[in-house]
């Protein structure tokens, strides 16, 4: 295998694991983990509710799952492909939330997404230059006091944060 090959190779290793960086970060409310997988001048557009920095996005994102009962965002069918000095990325994404709104009801949301990433390389590290987030799927139920409290065990991200116990696991 040549050195191209294994650049490549490493190279869309380093692009999944920021990827699930993303994920890793928004179910523990982790603003410092968010900002770190993106470069200062990184810009997003989620059509319609965000556009602009990654770092007004982190804000956002802050804002939106602090009041959740419960999230949790899972990545797959992750396609890279370097071009050039950067790379692409395709993504699909699925969460789960549990938000409490004003009038009392509780909603139980599931979203399918897809990120459409452009990734930049400078000096020996690579980092989110701009996401472009498809919204495929969103469906809503509204459920019950009573059948959330049924419920057996959930997280709340809120309340665990940076005390997950998987930063202790690795060290962190």
């Amino acid at each position: 295998m040549g050195h191209d090959a294994i650049h490549e190779l490493v190279s869309k290793a380093e692009i999944a694991r920021l990827i699930h960086t993303y994920p890793r970060g928004l179910d523990r409310l982790d603003r410092k983990l968010l900002l770190s997988m993106a470069h200062e001048t990184a810009t997003v557009d989620f059509p319609p509710l965000f556009s602009g920095s990654w770092a007004d996005y982190v804000g956002f994102l802050m804002k939106a799952h602090t009041s959740m009962l419960y999230n949790r965002h899972s990545m797959s069918n992750i396609l890279v492909a370097l071009k050039g000095e950067g790379a692409v990325s395709e993504t699909s994404a699925t969460a789960h939330l549990i938000v409490k709104r004003e009038d009392g009801d509780i909603e139980e949301r599931t979203v399918h997404t897809r990120y459409l990433d452009r990734w930049r390389f400078d000096d020996g590290r690579w980092s989110l230059a701009h996401r472009r987030t498809i919204r495929d799927y969103r469906q809503v139920r509204i459920i019950t006091a009573a059948e959330l409290a049924a419920t057996t065990e959930y997280a709340n991200a809120g309340a665990i944060g940076r005390q997950d116990p998987s930063y202790a696991h690795f060290g962190e």
